[in-house]
């Protein structure tokens, strides 16, 4: 996966845009977000549609979008539900709802589009588990900085994700505990309650 160059601290941010956040699995929906997909992955528009689908398509995942006030999709984001196997190594990541893939229309970034629609999904997640889970390679500092945000910290860095894999230096696995209930991960012990 890439992502884009980040600077923390510019100084012509733009206005922060209104949009509207809500999961959707309407076939319009899909066709847009794989046409975001395709361009920010460099990928052909068939393959980010087919996975679009076969990803709303399993049980518990779900994809969120962001409209604007215009009704054009900016960007979209994923959640999904990674089932631990039995047999996986003692190193696999556990069972739960993770923050998946996020793409906001490069015209539109900066604006508090991903913010909103990690909002929306940690809400979704909160009333089904008490747990967030989420991926994120070592020099990605935008994804960083905006977990960071809400309450994720590192649970480790030595880990194995099946078929997932991971450009760069390497990845974090990453946590933020959304319910009395919740699990507590190595890092947790780093990171005040």
């Amino acid at each position: 996966m890439r992502y884009v160059p980040y600077d923390a601290s510019p100084t012509d941010r733009p206005p922060r845009m209104a949009v509207a956040v809500r999961p959707s699995t309407d076939p319009k929906d899909l066709i847009a977000c794989a046409r975001l997909s395709a361009g920010y992955n460099d990928e052909d528009v068939h393959s980010a549609l087919v996975s679009a689908q076969k990803h709303v398509a399993k049980p518990r995942n779900a994809l969120f979008i962001a409209v604007s006030a215009r009704t054009e999709i900016v960007g979209y984001a994923r959640v999904s539900w990674v089932n631990r196997p039995p047999d996986a190594p003692d190193d696999a990541v556990p069972s739960g709802y993770y923050l998946g893939g996020m793409v906001v229309d490069e015209r539109y970034r900066r604006r508090g589009i991903g913010s909103r629609l990690t909002r929306e999904r940690m809400k979704f997640i909160a009333q089904r588990s008490a747990d967030v889970w989420y991926l994120v390679n070592r020099d990605n500092k935008a994804s960083i900085d905006l977990h960071d945000e809400y309450g994720f910290h590192e649970a480790t860095r030595r880990f194995s994700f099946p078929g997932v894999v991971l450009d760069g230096p390497g990845g974090i696995l990453c946590h933020a505990r959304v319910g009395e209930e919740a699990t507590r991960c190595a890092g947790c012990r780093h990171v005040s309650d």
